[in-house]
């Protein structure tokens, strides 16, 4: 990362190695240019260095120590949020929270939803369910992480004796399948319930493996080491987590409600389209217990995912949240992180279902003012009856994503701005940029100014300007950097990780 490579700089220069560019750059294995932008960095930060353009030698001023360093950032940062949350003097508009928003480590915890009947939260990124059966117990969804699963397996056979039955599972999202090989413990006849459109999601991708996996990695922080791993409930990463093949049905849904007796059990299934076209209900109506999957979680919906994918349909969704309220349960697993306590589930779906409208309705009306999707993503909040209930927090799903997803869907990829309809070619718009910067030169010094400013935004716009006229070593540095700096100011970790792992990918 930059960070350890200015930390690293800094050792260099007080333990007396490194003298010059020339010494740096051999030390810290980059380029003499990626040295100059760092020692920019670091001197706009307030780092006392001295250069010399005669001898070339760099040095830190004398006095100089860690402790001063850090003691000064201590106090410039008493009272500042943690590093999860927007800093104080940070401004983007739409991406704006309210200060009890913040990302935790998910709790691990085993909940008893009615006798014989248990949710599992935080044995992987995504919940799954048990329900003891006659001969053993019916798996609602399989999670992601097999080590968890291992773990909650071992509790199950200490809560119900004898083995799986069947599995449902509520859609073909791979968090909530990757763990089922060690629940089927080597057994491949166990029914395996899903919905007639199982994947249908994916298939709507056909043609775009390569990049769907590209940018899923992205989404999902692939490659980004543990230890710079933004902490969350979302999208956690447990210690050696690893996934298993991916489950999939032998059993389909072919009716909207299909009432079903699982070795003993009486459950409804219902096909009820939302976050996915391809969504299944679990309700126990003998034990008012509801299964939702992924159509509530404890964070505002992720209504455009930033791996990319078909559009989905935000009236759908919110009608989806509503049907669930007509179920009205006493007990409630949710597809991620929460199980709500009896007197919350109402009051939260309700919630749940007026912010999606909410969004929809408020785009829609902007829309017909004559709005862009920039004016509407960028002004768009929640009322605040909603906005500060920390279910609807944006830890996943971000509002300003969905308005530009309801607008591409509704009016498609044209803004009503005429000048987009002929525009300047990326690599016109940087030439003319630098032209009136004063030359690529000036453009690199202001990009340089902008990310010691924390200007991250214009920042990664100017390196952008930057790669298109070829400064590859100087504008990949700053973006780079740039990108990691945004990373630690906005929320959704969907956005977190694709902008972490971006940045690996330019200092590749």
């Amino acid at each position: 990362m930059c960070v350890r490579r200015l930390l690293e700089i800094i050792f260099l220069l007080m333990h007396g190695r490194g003298g010059t560019l020339g010494e740096l750059s051999e030390h810290c294995a980059v380029s003499v240019d990626i040295i100059k932008n760092d020692i920019e960095i670091l001197k706009n930060s307030g780092i006392p260095i001295r250069c010399c353009s005669a001898s070339g030698s760099i040095a830190l001023s004398e006095g100089f120590t860690l402790e001063a360093m850090f003691k000064k950032r201590r106090q410039r940062s008493a009272g500042m949020p943690s590093a999860s949350h927007l800093s104080d003097d940070a401004e983007y508009p739409g991406f704006t929270y309210p200060p009890q928003h913040r990302h935790r480590a998910p709790e691990r915890k085993r909940s008893e939803l009615a006798p014989g009947v248990y949710a599992f939260v935080g044995y992987s990124s995504s919940n799954f369910g048990v329900i003891a059966s006659e001969h053993g117990y019916i798996l609602i969804d399989a999670g992601d992480d097999l080590n968890g699963a291992a773990e909650a397996l071992r509790e199950i056979k200490n809560l119900i004796p004898g083995g799986i039955q069947a599995v449902i599972l509520t859609h073909s999202h791979p968090d909530h399948r990757g763990g089922a090989e060690v629940f089927l413990e080597g057994r491949r006849d166990v029914p395996v319930w899903g919905h007639a459109d199982f994947g249908a999601e994916q298939e709507a991708g056909r043609g775009l493996e390569q990049i769907s996996a590209e940018r899923a990695g992205r989404q999902f922080g692939a490659g980004i080491p543990d230890a710079d791993y933004p902490v969350n409930f979302m999208l956690p990463r447990f210690a050696g987590g690893k996934s298993g093949p991916l489950l999939t049905p032998n059993i389909f849904v072919t009716e909207d409600r299909m009432p079903v007796c699982i070795d003993g059990v009486k459950l409804e299934l219902y096909r009820i389209p939302g976050e996915s076209t391809d969504h299944l209900v679990v309700w126990l109506p003998e034990r008012q217990v509801l299964f939702s999957g992924d159509h509530v979680y404890r964070s505002f919906p992720n209504i455009y995912p930033v791996r990319g994918g078909a559009y989905r349909d935000v009236e759908q969704w919110a009608k989806a949240v509503r049907r669930l309220m007509g179920f009205r349960p006493k007990a409630m697993m949710f597809g991620h992180n929460a199980v709500p306590a009896p007197d919350e589930i109402l009051p939260m779906l309700s919630g749940y279902a007026e912010a999606i409208e909410y969004v929809y309705a408020e785009t829609l009306k902007g829309m017909n003012q004559g709005k862009t999707p920039d004016e509407l993503a960028a002004s768009l909040r929640l009322p605040g009856h909603l906005r500060d209930e920390p279910y609807l927090g944006e830890f996943y799903g971000a509002i300003p994503w969905a308005v530009r997803s309801i607008y591409a869907h509704k009016l498609g990829w044209f803004d009503g701005n005429p000048t987009n309809l002929v525009p300047l070619t990326p690599l016109e718009e940087a030439e003319r940029t630098a032209a009136l910067a004063g030359g690529r030169g000036q453009l690199l010094r202001a990009a340089q100014n902008a990310l010691a400013a924390r200007d991250y935004r214009w920042a990664t716009r100017l390196a952008d300007f930057l790669l298109q006229l070829g400064e590859t070593e100087n504008g990949k540095a700053v973006k780079a950097a740039a990108l990691e700096g945004l990373s630690r100011d906005i929320l959704p970790v969907a956005g977190k990780n694709y902008l972490l792992r971006s940045a690996l990918d330019l200092r590749k």
